[in-house]
């Protein structure tokens, strides 16, 4: 089964069906999708879970942030992903381009 992940952005919103099957990290699963080039705009630097630079804000659903390093466990408790580390665990919506609200 897939879960409908909602990325919610400045310029509106953008709706994918992740497959967590392959266990992939969101930003790697968006860049190996045929139409990649539509989530080009998603900001990340490290893809290592070792900067804020992708930081998100999960709305709603559940995210496996395990692997998200940088985040504090009340940053995680709050409702802060990586993108590049992170994992969607059922259908989420998140709020990308957040790092500046960190």
């Amino acid at each position: 089964s897939t879960y409908t992940v909602k990325l919610v952005n400045p310029d509106g919103e953008q709706v994918v069906e992740y497959d967590p099957s392959g266990g992939d990290f969101l930003l790697d699963y968006l860049d190996e999708l045929d139409n990649a080039d539509d989530y080009a705009d998603l900001p990340y630097a490290c893809r290592a879970g070792s900067c804020s630079a992708c930081a998100g804000k999960l709305v709603s659903g559940t995210m496996d942030t395990s692997a998200c390093g940088f985040l504090s466990e009340e940053q995680k408790a709050a409702g802060w992903v990586l993108t590049c580390t992170a994992k969607p665990t059922s259908d989420c919506v998140i709020e990308t381009h957040k790092e500046d609200d960190m």
